[in-house]
């Protein structure tokens, strides 16, 4: 058995505070909670969510046909000579067939 000497048995008289725990913001947004609030004077933060209530469809901003028409840009782009593919090609399945090489 372990040797337990009884020593010098000193009281600890430091104050110690208690805290309450914080409410959920699910119970601060209880109506009740909220209408305490009011009327104790606390300040209450009402934020309105963007289009709430409203009852409007999204819609997508309107082209005009004209300005799609009017536009000088070509819309296809251009091509690439037959040379300059198969050179890349080439070069593609040379790089495949070499060995890695460590750094």
């Amino acid at each position: 058995m372990p040797n337990r000497s009884a020593g010098v048995i000193r009281q600890d008289w430091e104050p110690v505070v208690m805290h309450k725990t914080k409410p959920k913001s699910q119970d601060l947004r209880d109506p009740k909670a909220v209408n305490q609030a009011l009327r104790s004077g606390a300040p209450v933060q009402t934020i309105r969510k963007f289009d709430a209530g409203s009852n409007k469809k999204a819609t997508a901003p309107a082209v005009s046909s004209r300005r799609l028409e009017e536009e000088t840009e070509p819309a296809a782009l251009g091509r690439v000579s037959t040379g300059v593919r198969q050179g890349n090609s080439e070069s593609a399945a040379g790089e495949e067939n070499e060995p890695d090489r460590a750094c």
